[in-house]
C-alpha cells in the first residue's frame, strides 16, 4: 500500500512498477535491488529500452524497501 510520509508518497517496488506501466504507458517494466538503490528497466511506447536508478528508502517499522513517487516523476519529466 502506498504510504504518505511528510507529504511525500512512497511506493514499494511492485507499486512503482504498476505506476510506471499505467502513468507512463510503458510496454513492460521491472525493478530490482541494486545496492542502496532500486534499478528500473522498461521499454517505452516507442520501443526504446531504458534503465534508471532511484534511491531506496526503508522505514523503521517495515522491512520493505520503498521509492519516492517524486523520484519516478522527476525521471520521466526529464525524459521529454
Amino acid at each position: 500500500m502506498v504510504r504518505k510520509i511528510n507529504n511525500e508518497y512512497y511506493l514499494n517496488r511492485a507499486e512503482a512498477v504498476s505506476y510506471i506501466l499505467q502513468a507512463y504507458h510503458a510496454k513492460w517494466c521491472f525493478a530490482r535491488w541494486s545496492r542502496d538503490e532500486v534499478a528500473f528497466s522498461y521499454e517505452d511506447k516507442g520501443g526504446e529500452r531504458k534503465r534508471f536508478l532511484v534511491p531506496a528508502y526503508k522505514t523503521k517499522s517495515s522491512k520493505n524497501v520503498r521509492v519516492r513517487k517524486f523520484d519516478l516523476d522527476h525521471f520521466f519529466s526529464n525524459e521529454d
